[in-house]
């Protein structure tokens, strides 16, 4: 039995005295007895009182573990036995040899021995292994395991690791394939083969490594808990990455989603989803899919016995510390599911229920395991994390997925009518629809909400029944990406992916433009696949290609419907594998230079171009009122109001530009801000028009369009599907009419419209947006009868690769495509913010006019494309970008920038011809809901011929507006911020 208990005791590291506070008295305490104290078992000097009445105890020698506080303790008498043998000894020394067989008895056996003493009288002790074995129980019925961590040590290092980092997030992203293109560090597409629907974390392999992370492998940090993401994936490159991350299938035109209920349906053909079509009800061709990791905690028990390396459930290991590892046929496969549907993941560990104590003790003191013992409860524990991935319910992006801005409700969701369920120890996750609405802080509805713990990066589910132990179910949002469908590619179906049927024998089937090309007459017939047939010219306008098994491709960027990319359409868009360490002055810089190189990973959504069939003719001239709110406004003839028809709309959104062509062969583009409605194919009212922006508008509406002249109408407006980095943009060049008379076109198209009207005489037609790489082109003079391709460029016309704009007199009937790749914008309009760290975070002026990348010189015609919506056309080495330094600043008492104006020093551009376009913008960093983010107060320049016009000042405006240069030229002048958080801002208050 012990000698002693107590219920809290208290030692430092380094320190030989212990306290015991919970006021047990210390007097059967012995010189040589045992103290055990969290799982360690150290020699007692002696026990005192202090000066202080305090109950102490003294050690032979100083602790030499962590420190310890209030932790429960036992003495053991351990020598107290042997005092008793030792005296029965002393009284048998006449009867030596008749205790000889009781004195080896005593060393070599169990239970008890009878010592004969002189007086004839005897005493019966234990034997030495009896005292041994009796101590270890006792030590056992108190703190058993003593190899396996404890609960309180766990949480020890967990909340060690909250105090250590900024936020949930990576610790280290691991290394990437350098023969691909990555996304940031450590995430990578793989060569198409055996990667349909993946991506993969880590890169493990000795060829082709990429990347600046201390580790091959990604480290997460959920709520303190550190995981390593080693699966050891079994798809065909075990032994290459880390960890695979599963997406759900493409979509082929099946499916439909109802927004106003929640309900998705697939239907048998893609036919008769197309004709379930409602106001509401949507066959879902455009979809974004979200990805993330879900950390829980479960009990290991006979239900659930197995145990995983480092806790992933999804793990392909052949061994856990050595000790081999076994497929877990305990629980489903759905288990295991990255998504609703997958059968491809189910993991591989060990049953602790029948391991051996050996294999046990190896698996456990391997704390990157994440398994722990609870004394109260008596059971073992194990921290596990689940990949998971989103099929996006309908077309377009999800509403919430960032934990910092949130939502009304604080849930990660689609829409109002779907948000994903928590899964942690369930069986399954739901499927879509099943979510119904929720009822916030009731503790008991499923979906995922913001954590109302400190931490602010991860999601927390508010779950039905037991789906974690203590609830603790925890969701890290990594990113999304846009997915191509299995449909044909075609103007109708810009995220189409196969080719079209043919009329002729064709195994590989035909580009939408070709002349072999069953043409289809609406987006249903894309995904109307072939009968049969050997030779593919049966019924059905599609063929089985468009994926990577086929290897053929619809689209002019060659994209297959089942790959996912490192960006644009079928790509990666947001990446939020934030750090979880926090941002520093180093990664700050990083993101500015890349913003400024052209390097960034941008993000935007893709646009749409369309034109009314409608016209509208001017009856009158425009007028501005600076009292009505800077309005423009001009008058119509009543008969020619598109109001009176629906045969088009444009989707409003605070990003429409609004096109006007005249019949003159004008051409105007405006951004109209200031909706008041969601839809509307154009604001009349009383038969007039409203234009908002500045008085400059009326005086060019007034000089290009004259009373009488006949309008069209058109938008160019942002579909809901985001983008990211590298993508493919389609401008379209022609005359209004032409457009509209080609079917293909007529409903309007993905990407710009270049507006100068061709009309057989020289003119020059910039693209809409910087190039990075060119694709084939298009082109009709007989409204899309026939079209003709053209694989090189340079067969089409001359075409300035500086100024990214074609040379040519295009025929004044003419409609041509051009296919191309370009950037999405780094910068979003932004309000002028409270620089982090005040006049520290501001940096210098940085000045450009240069076109394209020279010499190691930056390429800033994106920059600018982000701030101004235009791109440099200068290539000079006069032009090249510089930096002017502040000479006076002042901050604000609110901590923003204010007036006086910042200035800075002379800009450094040297000449140009007239009109060239040019930017200063002023970096500063800043924090906003604890994430870090660069914001640019900028001014647009302009060159006259002689000088740019600069006034030596950095303007603050929010947003965007207008101002006049010293030359007298409008100018656009704002602030804009980077379109994605940096990281998160480490707290220190």
């Amino acid at each position: 039995m012990a000698a002693f208990t107590a219920e809290q005791a208290s030692i430092n590291n380094g320190s030989k005295v212990v306290q015991i506070n919970s006021g047990e008295s210390i007097a059967n305490i012995r010189s040589g007895d045992f103290l055990v104290l969290a799982g360690f078992i150290v020699e007692i000097n002696r026990a005192f009182v202090g000066a202080a009445n305090e109950q102490l105890i003294e050690l032979v020698k100083a602790w030499s573990h962590s420190t310890q506080s209030n932790q429960p303790c036992i003495v053991i008498p351990t020598t107290a036995e042997f005092k008793t043998v030792i005296a029965a000894l002393n009284e048998a020394n006449a009867l030596v040899n008749n205790n000889y067989k009781a004195m080896q008895d005593w060393q070599t056996k169990m239970g008890n021995v009878t010592f004969t003493n002189k007086d004839g009288t005897t005493t019966t002790v234990k034997t030495l292994k009896q005292i041994e074995a009796d101590n270890a129980a006792q030590l056992d019925a108190y703190h058993p395991y003593p190899w396996a961590m404890r609960k309180v040590e766990f949480e020890a290092r967990r909340a060690a690791n909250t105090e250590k980092f900024a936020a949930s997030g990576f610790v280290h992203f691991g290394k990437h394939n350098s023969d691909t293109e990555s996304v940031n560090q450590g995430l990578s597409p793989r060569p198409l083969s055996k990667s349909e629907n993946r991506l993969y974390l880590g890169r493990e392999s000795i060829l082709n490594v990429g990347g600046d992370s201390k580790s091959k492998t990604p480290v997460i940090n959920i709520s303190g808990v550190i995981t390593k993401l080693r699966q050891d994936n079994s798809d065909g490159f075990s032994g290459a990455y880390s960890c695979p991350v599963k997406f759900p299938p493409e979509e082929d035109g099946t499916r439909t989603y109802d927004s106003a209920t929640g309900t998705s349906v697939n239907h048998a053909t893609a036919a008769i989803a197309f004709a379930s079509e409602t106001e509401t009800n949507k066959v879902v061709t455009d979809r974004v899919d979200m990805w993330g990791f879900e950390a829980f905690l479960r009990e290991i028990n006979d239900p659930d016995p197995f145990v995983y390396e480092y806790g992933l459930i999804q793990s392909q290991a052949t061994n856990i510390n050595g000790v081999t590892t076994v497929s877990d046929n305990v629980r489903p496969v759905t288990y295991f599911a990255w998504y609703i549907g997958d059968t491809t993941s189910r993991g591989k560990g060990v049953n602790w229920q029948t391991a051996t104590e050996a294999q046990r003790i190896a698996i456990a003191i391997d704390p990157k395991n994440n398994i722990y013992f609870d004394d109260a409860t008596g059971k073992f524990y194990q921290w596990c994390v689940r990949g998971r991935s989103f099929a996006g319910a309908g077309n377009g992006d999800w509403n919430a997925i960032d934990t910092s801005t949130g939502s009304s409700a604080n849930y990660l969701f689609f829409d109002a009518k779907y948000r994903p369920e928590v899964q942690g120890l369930a069986d399954s996750a739901s499927t879509l629809g099943e979510v119904g609405p929720l009822t916030y802080g009731t503790g008991n509805a499923t979906g995922i909400s913001l954590n109302a713990k400190s931490d602010i990066a991860i999601y927390t589910g508010r779950t039905v029944g037991n789906r974690a132990v203590n609830d603790e179910c925890y969701f890290l949002v990594c990113g999304t990406a846009s997915r191509l469908n299995k449909g044909a590619y075609h103007p109708f179906n810009p995220l189409g992916s196969s080719r079209l049927n043919s009329t002729v024998s064709s195994s590989a089937g035909r580009y939408w433009h070709q002349s072999e090309a069953i043409i289809p007459t609406n987006k249903a017939d894309l995904f109307n696949p072939v009968d049969g047939g050997a030779d593919n010219t049966s019924a059905g306008y599609t063929i089985g290609s468009g994926n990577i098994n086929s290897g053929f491709s619809g689209r002019e960027d060659g994209k297959l419907c089942d790959a996912i990319y490192s960006s644009g359409q079928g790509g990666v868009c947001r990446d939020m594998r934030y750090k979880a360490s926090g941002l520093n002055d180093v990664d700050f810089a990083e993101a500015d230079l890349s913003i400024k190189d052209g390097t960034y990973r941008g993000r935007e959504f893709l646009n749409i171009t369309q034109f009314l069939t409608e016209t509208v003719t001017v009856s009158a001239p425009a007028t501005y009122s600076l009292a009505n709110n800077n309005t423009t406004s001009f008058s119509t003839s009543a008969s020619d109001n598109p109001r009176n028809t629906t045969t088009f709309v444009f989707e409003n959104k605070g990003a429409t530009h609004w096109i006007l062509v005249g019949d003159n062969n004008q051409a105007m583009v405006i951004k109209r801000v200031n909706f008041l409605s969601n839809y509307a194919a154009w604001p009349f009212s009383n038969n007039g028009a409203y234009l908002y922006g500045s008085g400059d508008i009326t005086s060019e509406f007034n000089s290009k369009f004259p009373i009488d002249t006949k309008l069209w109408i058109g938008a160019y407006y942002p579909k809901d599907v985001e983008i990211s980095h590298k993508y493919t943009q389609l401008d379209v060049i022609g005359a209004p009419l032409d457009i509209l008379l080609c079917d293909d076109l007529k409903g309007g198209w993905s990407g710009g419209w270049i507006s100068v009207i061709p009309d057989g005489t020289s003119k020059k037609f910039p693209l809409t947006r910087p190039l990075v790489e060119q694709l084939p082109l298009q082109s009709t003079t007989d409204a899309g009868v026939t079209w003709t391709n053209y694989n090189a460029w340079t067969s089409l016309a001359y075409f300035d690769s500086i100024k990214d704009e074609w040379s040519h007199s295009f025929p004044s009937n003419a409609v041509y495509l051009i296919n191309y790749t370009t950037n999405a914008l780094s910068c979003k309009p932004s309000s002028n913010y409270k620089p982090l760290g005040g006049l520290k975070g501001l940096g210098g002026v940085y000045v450009t006019a240069f076109a394209d990348g020279d010499g190691g010189h930056a390429n800033s015609g994106f920059f600018c494309q982000g701030l101004i919506g235009k791109r440099t056309t200068t290539k000079t080495t006069a032009a090249y970008p510089s930096t002017s330094m502040l000479t006076s600043v002042s901050i604000g008492s609110g901590g923003s920038l204010k007036l006086p104006l910042p200035i800075h020093t002379s800009i450094s551009l040297g000449s140009a011809s007239a009109q060239a376009v040019g930017v200063k913008a002023l970096n500063y960093n800043l924090s906003d809901n604890q994430q870090g983010f660069i914001n640019y107060a900028y001014t647009e320049l302009k060159h006259n011929g002689t000088d740019w016009g600069d006034d030596g000042k950095v303007h603050i405006a929010d947003n965007q507006t207008t101002m006049l240069d010293e030359n007298g030229n409008t100018v656009l002048v704002g602030t804009a911020r980077c379109v994605e958080p940096l990281g998160w801002i480490k707290n220190d208050k």
